[in-house]
């Protein structure tokens, strides 16, 4: 189907990204995903707000110089106006300025990529939501590990009532980074600038949430807060421990971290139901443990027939040849262009959309950041999220 699609079109997407240049963390990622395949073409960018940087990164990737940019309203308008336009941008830039270069694309009709988190704040995020429905856009939001063939598989499973009622969630994403707090040029991670004090849950915490959420269906409803700084001299959070209560009856816990001494990675989650429960680490994704009651575990493992055709569809080697952190992150770009061609060509797409994060999802994580910030402040008072 997807290689009928792409003849169908009769071209690769273009794209135009927007940060994501030589001096970005996750630009190369993006790149990388991108192209695994074979969906897309990078035909402009405006790459960094170094204007220097902005031009090399481009070049680079060899951008034609009219395309090359180093503001991202000119980059908008002009790609506008341009009959062979950019068919959607990649936003790779630090959340604060998310909502105002998403703003302009999206006003100028073209669909959006976006890094998470969604936005600077709940504000952001809501208003966001609203133009993206006034000009009926498609957004993809890059929660990569839901790209995962055994996340998909979780999901399926939890949907298919193997685990029964859903009665106890838990989600983490605790990682050690040993950093200069008073170094000017540090990630945007630990600048209060960028989303407020609570930064922690849009960096890290954003996807302990959002798998969690993926692979059950279930929001939060109300949220108590415990978050602290250790690291001396820091002016974000670096820790934060969440209580929660989802959406019928289920309760949960979810812990962010940047103080998780020895941790590389550390996200993971373990979800409980009446018959059985789920666990999976995404630092070895190639296994999702499912576990029913008085009985053995069961090793469940990706490339094999017995998998979900939402896990089948996400894998593209064999058992035993394993698959990574960069195809899961293809998963959610192939998706995505799936959707963007079959909506072009006046077929069914929303097949497509259906398992990748989009901005309902960055709304629920800003409201869940929103509470938790509130509830922290309050000495740990449960508190409704407000979406």
């Amino acid at each position: 189907m997807s290689i009928d699609l792409l003849s169908q079109f009769g071209r690769r997407l273009r794209v135009g990204l927007v940060g994501g240049g030589k001096d970005s963390v996750i630009g190369r990622t993006h790149l990388v995903a991108m192209r695994v395949d074979g969906y897309y073409d990078v035909v402009a960018g405006a790459m960094s707000v170094d204007p220097e940087v902005a031009k090399a990164s481009a070049r680079a990737e060899l951008i034609d110089e009219d395309r090359i940019y180093t503001d991202f309203r000119v980059m908008a308008e002009r790609e506008a106006a341009r009959e062979d336009r950019i068919d959607a941008v990649v936003i790779a830039t630090p959340p604060q300025l998310h909502f105002e270069v998403a703003s302009a694309f999206l006003e100028k009709g073209i669909d959006v990529i976006c890094e998470k988190p969604l936005s600077r704040d709940l504000g952001e995020a809501q208003r966001l939501n609203a133009i993206v429905r006034k000009h009926d856009r498609l957004f993809l939001l890059t929660h990569c590990y839901t790209g995962y063939p055994m996340v998909r598989e979780a999901r399926a499973l939890v949907a298919s009532g193997a685990l029964g009622k859903i009665q106890c969630i838990e989600g983490e994403l605790c990682a050690g980074f040993v950093v200069d707090p008073q170094n000017p040029d540090r990630h945007w991670r630990f600048r209060e600038s960028a989303m407020g004090k609570g930064v922690l849950l849009g960096e890290v915490g954003s996807h302990a949430h959002h798998i969690v959420s993926y692979i059950t269906g279930l929001q939060v409803e109300e949220v108590s807060a415990e978050m602290t700084t250790f690291a001396e001299g820091r002016e974000v959070y670096d820790n934060a421990y969440l209580t929660a209560r989802f959406e019928g009856g289920a309760r949960g816990r979810l812990w962010g971290s940047y103080v998780a001494t020895g941790n590389d990675h550390g996200l993971s989650f373990r979800i409980f139901g009446e018959k059985g429960s789920l666990s999976w680490v995404q630092e070895e994704p190639e296994v999702l443990w499912f576990k029913p009651p008085g009985k053995p575990a069961q090793r469940l493992a990706r490339g094999y027939s017995s998998v979900s055709p939402a896990a089948a569809a996400a894998t593209r080697f064999t058992a035993g040849h394993p698959e990574g952190y960069a195809l899961a992150f293809a998963n959610l770009y192939s998706d995505f262009a799936k959707a963007l061609i079959a909506r072009r060509l006046d077929l069914p797409y929303q097949s497509y959309l259906d398992g990748i994060p989009g901005i309902a999802d960055g709304v629920d994580t800003m409201a869940l950041i929103d509470a938790a910030v509130r509830s922290s402040e309050k000495g740990g008072a449960w508190t409704a999220l407000t979406r």
